[in-house]
C-alpha cells in the first residue's frame, strides 16, 4: 500500500502501467491514488499529477495441466479409498484461517448439504499449515462443523497430492474471505479441470466465475466504511503484523453459509448439473485464462504504452532531480570535500613515468581493501590512457576515451588520487 500510494511522487510517466489482476484490486489501487491525492493537494495544494495506466490483466495458467483421463480420475479416488456414490470437494491452497480463507463457513455449508442430500461426502483440503497450531485449529474446527464430511488433508507442496486431489475432486470451493487476497488463481484452476464451483463472490473470484454457469457465487458481506480504521493504524504503528492485520479484518467478513449449503446441495444432487456446469468453467478456462491468450494481453499493453511513450515523450519537460531520495551522491553530499573533481580541475601524475604508474596500480589492485570496489575501476588501458600525461586537467586525461565510457573514468581520476597515483 505504502509502494501504491508513492507512485504519486515517484518518477511515474503516462506510459507507466501497474498491471492489477482483477477489477476488485483496480478498485482497491485507485482509491488509495485517490485518498493520496486528496492528501497531497490538502497538505501542500499540488495541482498536477502523473497516474500510471491501471490495465486489468487477469493471471494465467496451462490448461493443459489440468486435463485428466477417466483413469486419472478413478485411480485418484482408488488411493482415497472413495467409491464411486461418495462426494468429494475440493479446497486448494494455503491453510490459513487468518491470511487466506476462514475454513468455518466451509465446513457449515458441507455439514448442512451432506445431511440435506444424504450424500456421503470427502472433503480434501489440499494445502499446508504454517505450523501445528494452525493444524490443531483446522481439525478442532472440522470435527465441531462438519462431524459427518471426511477431511482428508494432503500436502499442497507436492505434486503428486496436487495431482491426486484435482483428479479425485467432484466439486470445487474456496471461500475466500481475506483482503491480501487479489485474484485467486486456484478456482480457474479447477475449471480448467472440469470441476464445477462454488467460490465467495469476492475479490478476483468476480470476474472469473460466471455464477450460475461455472459455478455458484456466494454472497459476502463487511462492515461499511468508517469503522476499521484503528485496525489500519495498529498495522501502521506495528502493534498488529501484516498477518493479525489481514486476520483482524478478515474475521469481520461474513460468508453466506446458507446460500452455500444450497448450491453444494444442488451440485450433490445432480450430475447432470456437475457435468454442465464443469464443462462450461472448462470451456471458459481454455479460452480466457491459458496463457498464450494472457500473453497477448500483455503484448498489446506493451504496444500502447510505446504509442503513448512516443507521442508524449518529446513534450515532457526532464525533471533535476526526478527521484530525490536516490540522488547522484556526488549532488548530495557536495558540502562534504574540500573540493569538487571537475573536467577542468588540473591534475598530476606523482611518478615519473607511466610504467612506474602503473605498477603502483597493479600492487594497490592487489589489496581486498582495494579491488572490491571493481565496479568503478577502469580497466588498465583506459587506466593507462588517463596516466599518459605528466600534467593536464581531467577532461584532456580522458580525451582518448571512448565516449561512452568517457564519464566513467573522468570520476575514477578520483579512485587514482585515492591511490596517490595521481594528485590535484
Amino acid at each position: 500500500m505504502d509502494a501504491i500510494v508513492g507512485l504519486l511522487t515517484a518518477p511515474v510517466q503516462p506510459w507507466d502501467a501497474v498491471i492489477c489482476t482483477s477489477a476488485a484490486v483496480k478498485n482497491n489501487v485507485e482509491r488509495l491514488l485517490q485518498a493520496q491525492v486528496d492528501y497531497l493537494q490538502a497538505r501542500l495544494g499540488v495541482s498536477r499529477l502523473v497516474l500510471p495506466q491501471l490495465p486489468v490483466i487477469p493471471l494465467g495458467i496451462h490448461t493443459d495441466d489440468f486435463a485428466f483421463t477417466d483413469e486419472d480420475k478413478a485411480a485418484a479416488r482408488a488411493s482415497l479409498g472413495v467409491d464411486a456414490d461418495t462426494l468429494v470437494v475440493l479446497f486448494m491452497g494455503r491453510l490459513s484461517f487468518h491470511a487466506k480463507a476462514h475454513p468455518l463457513a466451509m465446513y457449515q455449508a458441507l455439514e448442512a448439504a451432506a445431511q440435506s442430500s444424504g450424500k456421503s461426502v470427502v472433503l480434501i483440503e489440499c494445502g499446508w499449515h504454517a505450523n501445528d497450531f494452525i493444524a490443531k485449529a483446522y481439525a478442532d474446527a472440522a470435527a465441531l462443523a462438519c462431524p459427518s464430511v471426511l477431511v482428508v488433508t494432503l500436502d499442497g507442496r507436492k505434486a503428486e497430492d496436487r495431482h491426486t486431489a484435482w483428479a479425485a475432486a467432484d466439486v470445487f470451493c474456496s471461500l475466500a474471505d481475506n483482503i491480501q487476497e487479489t485474484f485467486g488463481i486456484t478456482p480457474i484452476e479447477a475449471m480448467a479441470a472440469g470441476l464445477p464451483v462454488v467460490v465467495s463472490d469476492w475479490d478476483g473470484y468476480k470476474d472469473t466465475v460466471r455464477d450460475g454457469v461455472d459455478g455458484f457465487r456466494i454472497a459476502t458481506a463487511m462492515p461499511q466504511a468508517g469503522l476499521g480504521a484503528d485496525l489500519a493504524y495498529r498495522h501502521a504503528l506495528e502493534i498488529d503484523t501484516y498477518d493479525m492485520y489481514c486476520g483482524h479484518s478478515s474475521s469481520l467478513v461474513s460468508v453466506d453459509v446458507t446460500a452455500a449449503s444450497e448450491a453444494f446441495t444442488r451440485l450433490f444432487t445432480s450430475a447432470e448439473l456437475r457435468q454442465q456446469m464443469g464443462a462450461a468453467g472448462r470451456q471458459r478456462a481454455v479460452e480466457v485464462y491459458d496463457w498464450r491468450h494472457i500473453i497477448a494481453q500483455y503484448e498489446a499493453l506493451w504496444a500502447q504504452l510505446s504509442e503513448i511513450r512516443l507521442a508524449q515523450a518529446q513534450t515532457l519537460t526532464a525533471v533535476t532531480h526526478p527521484w530525490p531520495a536516490r540522488m547522484d551522491p556526488f549532488h548530495a553530499f557536495a558540502s562534504y570535500p574540500t573540493q569538487i573533481l571537475s573536467p577542468e580541475t588540473v591534475l598530476h601524475r606523482v611518478d615519473a613515468d607511466v610504467e612506474s604508474a602503473m605498477n603502483r596500480v597493479a600492487d594497490y589492485q592487489g589489496l581486498a581493501m582495494v579491488n572490491y570496489a571493481k565496479l568503478v575501476i577502469p580497466t588498465e588501458e583506459e587506466i593507462r590512457l588517463a596516466l599518459a600525461a605528466a600534467e593536464a586537467t581531467a577532461a584532456e586525461r580522458v580525451a582518448l576515451i571512448a565516449e561512452v565510457r568517457r564519464p566513467y573514468v573522468l570520476r575514477a581520476l578520483a579512485w587514482l588520487m585515492k591511490l596517490g597515483v595521481l594528485r590535484h
